[in-house]
């Protein structure tokens, strides 16, 4: 929940700046925006690889770093940035969000006991819409009237960040089941 909010709150914020204080056309933010789901698509798939490789875990810690360490690049976004100086930011964010999704998805997954993985499963997109939806509205309340889109973007880099421990925690297992005994009947 707390990456959804960092990139819905980021996407919010630098959206409307770019458009708003620096007058960039739609077309041009939603180039410049593109960044990020491109460094997602092109990292997702590494991401399982390494994940088959090294284990979820570490990729997922290492791509909430990534997202949380191309946000807090963002903050100090500042009136007069080039179009690139967004964009690679961005993309940073993006690559790292590539990395984590899958993992994260996995070590959700892989905790989860067998008669619950559907419920585990829902939990996680419930928890991912929430942040979508809690994102914008915090970054809009930390923005304020008049204010500077930095308290935003800072709001998006925090949210990222506090992932980065959740994801590193060491997760609970499910209990063993018991073992069924089998009678034969003769």
């Amino acid at each position: 929940m707390a990456l959804a909010a960092g990139f819905a709150a980021m996407h919010y914020v630098v959206a409307l700046h770019l458009q708003r204080d620096d007058g960039i056309s739609a077309t041009t933010t939603g180039l410049i925006v593109l960044a990020f789901p491109l460094g997602m698509g092109l990292a997702g798939p590494i991401g399982g690889r390494l994940a088959d490789r090294w284990g979820a875990r570490p990729v997922a810690v290492t791509g909430a770093t990534l997202t949380a360490a191309g946000l807090l690049l963002l903050v100090p976004l500042g009136d007069g940035w080039s179009p690139w100086q967004v964009a690679w930011r961005l993309a940073v964010a993006g690559v790292g969000m590539g990395l984590n999704g899958g993992p994260t998805q996995a070590l959700v997954m892989s905790t989860a006991p067998s008669d619950r993985i559907a419920t585990v499963g829902s939990t996680v997109q419930l928890a991912r819409s929430l942040g979508f939806t809690l994102g914008p509205a915090l970054a809009t309340a930390a923005w304020g009237p008049g204010g500077a889109p930095t308290a935003g973007l800072a709001l998006a880099a925090t949210a990222a960040c506090l992932a980065v421990p959740l994801l590193a925690l060491p997760g609970r297992r499910p209990a063993p089941l018991p073992e069924q005994t089998v009678t034969a009947h003769h």
